[in-house]
């Protein structure tokens, strides 16, 4: 604002006038303009503007002279026969020396904009000006089409000379789904007769098309497009093929100690198209220690741990094997030497760790143990042997040599292939051997097993006398392949033991022999 003051000197207010009439002329070529006594006090008011175009975007400058509040000024654009007004507040505040405005998109592209800036409290215009912003350059942009064929269809024909020959040819795949991913943009479309695409307007770069349709696997390319110009990327489906699973073993402890429980770590993947399931196993040698069931999607990668229970017997180089059914790892593992007594342990839990160990002699007065009880080294005992668990095995190979024998399991017991149960008697002056009784509530498993209470005398005048063998299952009974002794030898007399075999279910009893005969 430039204030009036009344009580000046006559001369001083004409120099005043004289000064703002040479300011006045020499600006107006520049956009100046006097407004006049626009305040209540009779301020007089100038002001310097400029209108510009930024695209669409209009732009209103104040180049200098007074401020004045924005809810005085607006701007009108006249394009194409019509008239637009555009007021400045809000906000409110002033628009001030060096102060910039934009009105966007308020200019029509192409066409001539007649543009002024009103102060409006007086009519007045301040600027105005002629404006013809050229429209945006148009993208450059290209295509990318391609046909979309499905597997391969075989045909027989005949060929010349009466030859016999297979002509292959592929099937063009309508309504699949082909998509465009890249410069910031996705697009889908549907392949139609023939199997043929096409996608236009699309930006120049990088580009990754895939097709899909149901049942066949997704086929994917990259391509790059270029300004003006077509692309082409034909695109082949196959049918999908089935899970596979691959497997690779992570590092594992290249030594423990025998009785230590080893973790093996595999990592499993689906190679395949489809979602699949499979039995994760780990051996150690020809025996399955541990398994897990795996579910994996097309792609998908999963680490499965794995446990082995190492006893005393496994001391040496082991090959551990792990076996999806699809695709196997191994790796080895050296079981050191752990001077131990014990002969057998107690998996409380089921998973697999012993729990609690037990020499022989603690074996031959355990009783019932709660969990899976485990014999897994040779047992010599002057006593009998009597213990009762929710599960027994006795490990293949593996001895019971004692006065009498009877184990009892409530769900399977298992007397393994090449294991013995010895309860046999020798002696010059006679001989007496102990009953072994083999009791399962589930399956009673003693294939290959020896199982013998003889007796033998070399004296004429000894008697000898043979042990009763007890073999009981509440379910199947397999006995193949197994030897089963109770007789006796003697000069003076003898008598052999009884062989007793009852089950719930089947007793299998190919190979086997019973001397005597069992009841």
């Amino acid at each position: 604002m430039v204030p009036s003051y009344n009580d000046r000197a006559q001369s001083e207010t004409v120099g005043v006038i004289l000064l703002l009439g040479v300011f006045v002329v020499s600006a107006s070529a520049i956009g100046v303009a006097y407004i006049g006594d626009v305040a209540s006090g009779g301020d007089e008011v100038v002001v310097s503007a400029d209108l510009s175009a930024d695209g669409t975007d209009l732009r209103v400058s104040h180049l200098g002279g007074d401020a004045l509040p924005n809810d005085e000024l607006a701007v009108v654009v006249r394009a194409n026969g019509n008239a637009t007004r555009y007021p400045f507040a809000p906000p409110s505040g002033e628009f001030a020396p060096g102060d910039r405005r934009t009105v966007s998109d308020a200019l029509v592209a192409d066409a001539s904009n007649e543009v002024r800036l009103y102060h409006e409290p007086s009519g007045k215009e301040i600027e105005r000006a002629s404006l013809t912003p050229e429209p945006d350059p148009t993208a450059e942009t290209g295509s990318i089409e391609g046909t979309v064929v499905g597997p391969d269809t075989a045909s027989m024909r005949v060929a010349s000379g009466a030859s016999l020959g297979i002509r292959r040819s592929v099937v063009p795949l309508s309504g699949a789904t082909v998509a465009v991913d890249g410069a910031g943009r996705v697009a889908e479309v549907t392949t139609g007769p023939g199997g043929a695409y096409r996608v236009d307007d699309l930006d120049p770069g990088e580009y990754e098309v895939s097709a899909s349709a149901p049942g066949l696997a997704v086929s994917a390319a990259t391509a790059t497009v270029e300004p003006n110009a077509t692309t082409t990327v034909d695109l082949r489906l196959d049918p999908l093929r089935p899970a596979e699973f691959d497997v690779e073993i992570g590092a594992v402890d290249a030594t423990v100690d025998a009785g230590d429980p080893l973790t093996v770590d595999a990592t499993v993947e689906n190679v395949g198209d489809e979602n699949g399931t499979r039995t994760v196993a780990l051996s150690v040698g020809d025996e399955e220690v541990d398994s897990d069931e795996v579910t994996l999607r097309p792609g998908e990668r999963r680490t499965v741990s794995l446990r082995w229970q190492t006893l005393p017997t496994d001391v040496g180089e082991q090959t551990l094997t792990v076996d999806t059914g699809d695709d196997d790892a191994t790796t080895t593992v050296e079981v050191l030497d752990a001077p131990t007594d014990a002969v057998a342990y107690v998996d409380s839990d089921g998973d697999g760790v012993r729990d609690e160990t037990y020499t022989a002699v603690e074996l031959a007065f355990l009783g019932p143990v709660d969990g899976h009880l485990v014999v897994f080294d040779d047992v010599d005992v002057a006593v009998p042997v009597e213990t009762t668990a929710d599960r027994v095995t006795v490990r293949d190979g593996v001895a019971i040599d004692a006065d009498a024998v009877a184990i009892e399991a409530s769900g399977d017991l298992r007397v393994g292939d090449g294991s013995t149960v010895d309860t046999s008697s020798w002696g010059v002056f006679g001989s007496t051997a102990g009953d072994v009784v083999l009791r399962a509530g589930g399956t009673l498993d003693a294939r290959g097993a020896t199982v013998t209470t003889a007796a033998e005398s070399l004296s004429r005048f000894a008697w000898t006398s043979a042990g009763d063998i007890e073999l009981t299952a509440g379910g199947d009974a397999d006995l193949r392949d197994g030897t089963f002794d109770a007789t006796a030898e003697g000069w003076f007399g003898r008598g052999d033991g009884r062989i007793s075999v009852t089950a719930g279910e089947a007793v299998r009893t190919d190979g086997a022999s019973f001397a005597p005969e069992r009841e």
